[in-house]
This record gives structure tokens, sequence and C-alpha cells, in this order.
């Protein structure tokens, strides 16, 4: 490498090309590799727009708090009406306390995907509908 250095840029200055390659040649490599990785993701990424379609009220198949404690948040089994079955997570403390044998879930559909996703709120959300 050192030689293919030399031809193009002079033997001083080949030495010097060298030696920065060898001490930051893989850092540099990989900070342009994550750069371009971000980059694509953030050009071809989905921009997650989506719309609220309803709040309904679910039947709770299993809830676990987080880290044993309500206070961390909850995973919930529910069951949706469809008759699926599906876990939601909450991390909020307020919203987690209040699943029991039932809870509160929003479904939003993704717009470029119609993908449906769920998440826990509060009851009174459920109520309003």
């Amino acid at each position: 490498m050192l030689n293919v250095l030399s031809t193009f840029f002079g033997p001083h200055r080949a030495v010097s090309i060298y030696a920065f390659l060898k001490t930051w040649g893989l850092g540099l490599a990989a900070g342009i590799v994550m750069i371009a990785i971000v980059t694509g993701l953030f050009l071809l990424g989905d921009d997650g727009e989506h719309e609220h379609e309803a709040f309904m009220t679910v039947a709770v198949l299993s809830a676990t708090p987080i880290n044993g404690d309500l206070k961390n948040g909850v995973i919930a089994s529910v069951r949706l009406p469809d008759g699926s079955a599906t876990s939601v997570t909450s991390t909020e403390a307020p919203v987690a306390q209040t699943v029991g044998t039932s809870a509160c879930v929003e479904k939003r559909v993704y717009v470029e995907s119609g993908e449906a996703r769920y998440r826990i709120k509060l009851p009174r959300h459920c109520q309003e509908s």
C-alpha cells in the first residue's frame, strides 16, 4: 500500500498518509458507514403518519408489571374485538394502573401501510365514545 501511495503522492507524503490511515482509518471508515446508514434510514424510512380509528374496551388476558412494579408500566395481552390477541405495552404509570380485567385501547392505522397498532389509554377515552 505504501508503494501505491508513493506513486501518487511522493515518498514523504505517502508515509504520512499511510500512518494516518493505520491509526485513524478504521474509525473514519466506521464513521462514514454509520453516516450512510443513518442517512439511508432517514431518507427511506416511513414517516409514521397514522390516523386514529377508534377507542375500544377490550378484555385483558394477562397483565404483567414491568420490573414487578406498575409505576414502571405494564405489558398486557388483550383480546381484540375481531377475536385475535395482541400484546400492548404502556410505560406510563397512570395508564398502567388502570389495567384490570379490561382496558381501554386506542386503535391507530398507519396511512401508507394500513397496519393497525394499539395503545393502552386512560379509561375516560373509552367512556366518551
